[in-house]
Parts: structure tokens; C-alpha cells; sequence
């Protein structure tokens, strides 16, 4: 059995980032660059004003009334120099023409008999945005191995740039297995129960970025297991929910050793969530996770996020936590990292705190639907006192 941490590591040596690709800016954003992406232009990429009002000569801003000899609008570019003793109406935004040096904003100019006056002298370079002031072009803006945030999608397009190149989505595949469940919404059945993990895991890849093929629920069935198993192989990862125990209908690892899966590690010392199994067929990732819904979301959140966002081309991607502050005592249970869950809201001071639900356990949905996320105390932690910080994970 696997500590965390090492089972993690374990992990994320087995995934490699997925190959690139070239998108349209829009496409690229919340992914991975691949490559670095630079300013194609200078920004601004003229001289442009900052104000509307009045392109001037400074000097001339020291004498009498200037000849009004026109206007500038945004868009326009104007060639004639402008001349000594004359400014031009200027919108913000517009290029400034040949000659001048300065812009009169509006709330210092008085305007009559097609002149202006400057009721103050101002200085040259006075409210001019110069070309290349803010970017140059060949300038980086998005790093590659970072995400192409919406910041960088914004100043990228402003940049000049239409295309980024990116990592590819991985494509996950779900199999859930289980002739005991029922699809969403049917009516019940004498034993039976509701599938929710499919669901689950199709929503958290979709929300880690990955393209997820849900295959539905599989039967208590090897051929069928196995045919399922080799389909989802052909992906960059598979999840197969249930049946990763040794049961007589435990089909999932025999499937697996069919269809050529190396096993990499077999249960993690975690609380829900020991039986995780982990192994790889050439460079497909597979996962095999326990039935119980909260045991498959520890599984999807410690071990099968960090990976994706490893093929999506994250340099040093780990299972996200917060730090927050345990309002009540907890312990790990069973000698496992224990994942609690928890209501997690600021405090009166702002620190976050976690709130441990009264019930816990692998197979209480109630708890989970009445929880923000979990806290984690470590095997090794011994007894929590409350105030103790802690790792904690948020489900959103």
C-alpha cells in the first residue's frame, strides 16, 4: 500500500505532456502554451493621444490663440505635418500627426472664432501614449508550460496575435461497472441504486479540460468488461468506476491483465479510497476507482486532476489545497490520510475554516452533498486539535 504523496509521484512520472497543436486565440484559453507566445506588434503601435482635446506644438502653448485647423478622429491618419501656431481637434485614441508633440485636453482650452487658446502652458510628450510604451514587439507574454490565462488571451489579441500554440486535450474514457446500478432518474428498483459516478467524473475532467467518453454502465460481465476495457484503452486515459476489488464479481483487474495493462501500484493509504489502482498501457493512463461515490471523488481529485494537468502541459502540477483552520478536533482514521469532508467558510478573521460533517464515511452522499469540499488530516498527524491548520480541498 502507497503512501499518498508517493503514489502521487508515482502518477505524475507515468504522464507525459501531450503533444501540441496550433488554435485560434479563443480556443487556447485556460489550456497550457506549448510554445511562447510574443507580441507580433508594438503597443501602442503609434503615437496616439491619451485625451480628447487638442493636438498642439507645446511651444506654442506659451503664446497666443492657435489656429484651429481641423480635427483628428480615431482611426484617421493625418500625414501633413501639423504647423507652428495651429492644433488640430483630436479624439482619444487617434494618431498624432507629424510636428506635434503634445495634446491640449479639452478642460484647458477655450475655443472661439475657430481658434484656441491654452489656459496653461503644457509640456511636450503631455498626454501622448508613444509607440511601443507598453509592449514591444517580440515582447513575451505568455510563457510556455504556463496557462494561457484570460489576462494573456486579452493582451495577446491586443497584441496582434490570433493563433497560440497549446497542448492538446487529453481523452478521457469512463466506464462505470455495477449490474446493480440504474441510470439517472429511473424509477427504483428492489436492489438497486442510482449510478453517480460517471456523472461525477465526466464533470471534473470536463472541468480539469479534458475531452471525457462516457461508455455507461458495463455488467457484473468479464467479455464484457474486457471489450469495454480495450475500447477505452484507446484514449489518453481511462477511468473505470467499481470492481477493482477481488470479489467473485470483481471483473475490472482480470480485464485489465487481459488487455495488457501494467499495474503500477494497487490501494493508497487514504480514507475513502484505498483500493485506487493505477497502471498504464503504453502511454494511456488507467485508473481503477473504488464504487463508493466519495471514495471516487478523493481518487479523481488527489491522483487523476494532477495528471491531466500534466498531459495538458503543466510544468509541476498537485492535487489543489487551501490551508484553513479546523474549528473542531479531528483525527485520521485507520492509519490513512483521511479526507473529511467539511463545510469550509471564512472566518470572522477571514481565515478559512473547516467544519468536518458529523458523518463520515465512503458511502454517505448526504454528508457530501452537505460539504464544500475536504479537510485532510494526514496519517501521521496524530489527534487535530481544533484552530489546527490543515490541507484542504474545495469541490469548486
Amino acid at each position: 500500500m502507497k503512501d499518498l504523496p508517493e503514489a502521487a509521484a508515482l502518477v505524475l512520472a507515468a504522464a507525459a505532456p501531450l503533444a501540441a497543436e496550433r488554435v485560434p486565440l479563443a480556443e487556447a484559453a485556460g489550456r497550457i502554451a506549448a510554445e511562447e507566445g510574443r507580441s507580433a506588434v508594438d503597443l501602442p503601435p503609434f503615437d496616439r493621444s491619451a485625451m480628447d482635446g487638442y493636438v498642439v506644438r507645446a511651444a506654442d502653448t506659451a503664446g497666443g490663440a492657435l489656429r484651429l485647423a481641423g480635427e483628428v478622429a480615431a482611426g484617421e491618419i493625418r500625414s501633413e505635418p501639423l504647423e507652428p501656431g495651429t492644433a488640430l481637434g483630436i479624439t482619444t485614441g487617434a494618431a498624432i500627426p507629424p510636428g506635434a508633440d503634445a495634446v491640449l485636453r479639452s478642460e484647458l482650452a477655450e475655443v472661439a472664432d475657430g481658434s484656441v487658446r491654452a489656459t496653461e502652458a503644457i509640456t511636450a510628450g503631455r498626454h501622448i501614449r508613444v509607440r511601443g510604451e507598453d509592449v514591444r514587439k517580440g515582447d513575451l507574454i505568455a510563457p510556455a508550460g504556463e496557462p494561457v490565462t484570460l489576462a494573456r488571451v486579452s493582451s495577446l489579441a491586443a497584441a496582434g496575435v490570433a493563433e497560440m500554440t497549446v497542448h492538446r486535450r487529453a481523452r478521457l474514457h469512463i466506464l462505470v461497472t455495477g449490474s446493480e446500478l440504474l441510470p439517472l432518474g429511473a424509477p427504483p428498483e428492489p436492489g438497486k441504486i442510482h449510478e453517480s459516478n460517471g456523472l461525477m467524473v465526466r464533470l471534473l475532467a470536463e472541468r480539469a479540460g479534458a475531452e471525457a467518453i462516457d461508455h455507461g454502465v458495463i455488467g457484473d460481465d468479464f467479455e464484457s468488461t474486457r471489450v469495454a476495457v480495450e475500447t477505452g484503452l484507446t484514449g489518453d486515459v481511462l477511468v473505470v468506476s467499481g470492481g477493482v476489488s477481488v470479489g467473485p464479481h470483481d471483473h475490472v483487474k482480470p480485464a485489465f491483465e487481459a488487455c495488457g495493462v501494467e499495474e503500477v501500484f494497487w490501494r493508497v493509504r487514504v480514507k475513502p479510497g484505498k483500493p485506487l489502482w493505477f497502471g498504464r498501457r503504453d502511454s494511456t493512463l488507467v485508473f481503477g476507482l473504488p464504487g463508493n461515490p466519495l471514495s471516487s471523488i478523493v481518487g479523481f481529485l488527489a491522483f487523476i486532476e494532477p495528471a491531466l494537468r500534466r498531459l495538458h502541459g503543466e510544468l509541476d502540477p498537485a492535487m489543489r489545497t487551501v490551508r484553513a483552520r479546523l474549528t473542531e478536533a479531528a483525527s485520521p482514521s485507520d492509519d490513512r490520510t483521511t479526507f473529511l469532508t467539511s463545510r469550509l467558510r471564512p472566518g470572522a478573521d477571514g481565515v478559512l475554516e473547516a467544519t468536518p460533517t458529523p458523518n463520515q464515511g465512503s458511502h454517505l452522499t448526504g454528508a457530501l452533498g452537505q460539504s464544500d469540499g475536504f479537510a485532510i488530516a494526514p496519517h501521521d498527524s496524530g489527534p487535530l486539535p481544533a484552530g489546527a491548520l490543515v490541507d484542504a480541498v474545495r469541490f469548486a
